[in-house]
C-alpha cells in the first residue's frame, strides 16, 4: 500500500497531482484491455475484481456513474481523474 502523498506536476501550469492519484491513473490506463483508449464497464469490473473488491460488478457500475461525465458508457482520458478520485474515496490504493 502506498501512503506517500507527495505531489508531482501533471503539465505546465496545472495544479500538482498527488502521487497516489497519478499512480492510480496509470493503473487504470493499463486496464484498457482492448487498447481503444477508453474503459468500459467490463474492463472496470475486471480491475475492481483484480483488486479484491467485494461485488466488483457493482463497484464498476458506481465508478462509471461517478466518472462518466458525458454519459456515453465509457471512461475516456478526460474522465480518468474522476474515476481515480472515486477509487481513492472508496479506499483503493497502489500496492
Amino acid at each position: 500500500m502506498v501512503s506517500n502523498h507527495s505531489s508531482v506536476h501533471t503539465s505546465k501550469g496545472s495544479a500538482p497531482m498527488p502521487l497516489i492519484e497519478r499512480q492510480l491513473m496509470e493503473k487504470f490506463r493499463l486496464l484498457d484491455v482492448n487498447g481503444d483508449g477508453v474503459l468500459c464497464q467490463r474492463e472496470l469490473k475486471l480491475a475492481f475484481d483484480k483488486w479484491g473488491a467485494w461485488f466488483a460488478g457493482y463497484r464498476a457500475h458506481r465508478g462509471l456513474y461517478h466518472a462518466d461525465g458525458n454519459r456515453d458508457g465509457y471512461i475516456d482520458k478526460d474522465e480518468f481523474r474522476d474515476l481515480v478520485k472515486y477509487a481513492i474515496q472508496r479506499g483503493y490504493t497502489v500496492k
